[in-house]
């Protein structure tokens, strides 16, 4: 995944919406087989997809868009994942409040839940975990 941009900030911009877009397809198609296939509510589902694709997510951005060495790996990793809480708290309740008070079919909430999270994401990764 090696992008040619010149401009180090727009390459990594670049590579973590090509990481965040394969995030994206790994939560929608975990979310459509755990509602549709395994009958799971559409909140829980949501949710056990969201903590799911947190952990690759991780791995991805960590390989591909972020220097590790701001702080210990240990560090790295709880940093990381006590953020992404935080956005996954953000996931979840704007889908239960999507779901429940809006006529807004769940796979496209979880779309409009995942550009907003996205923003927060590439912040706080770039600004409080990693090095770059």
């Amino acid at each position: 995944m090696q992008a040619k941009i010149g401009n180090p900030l727009l390459r990594q911009i670049f590579l973590f919406l090509m990481v965040g877009g394969v995030c994206y397809v790994v939560s929608i198609v975990l979310l459509l087989l755990f509602v549709e296939i395994l009958q799971m509510e559409v909140n829980l589902a949501n949710l056990i997809a969201s903590l799911i694709t947190i952990f690759i997510c991780y791995l991805l951005n960590a390989k591909f868009v972020f220097k590790g060495g701001r702080h210990s790996k240990g560090k790295e990793v709880l940093a990381f994942f006590s953020f992404s809480l935080l956005g996954l708290l953000l996931n979840v309740i704007l889908m239960y409040l999507m779901t429940t008070y809006l006529p807004i079919w769940y796979v496209i909430s979880k779309t409009i839940i995942v550009a907003v999270v996205a923003v927060f994401n590439f912040v706080v990764r770039k600004k409080l975990i990693f090095l770059n």
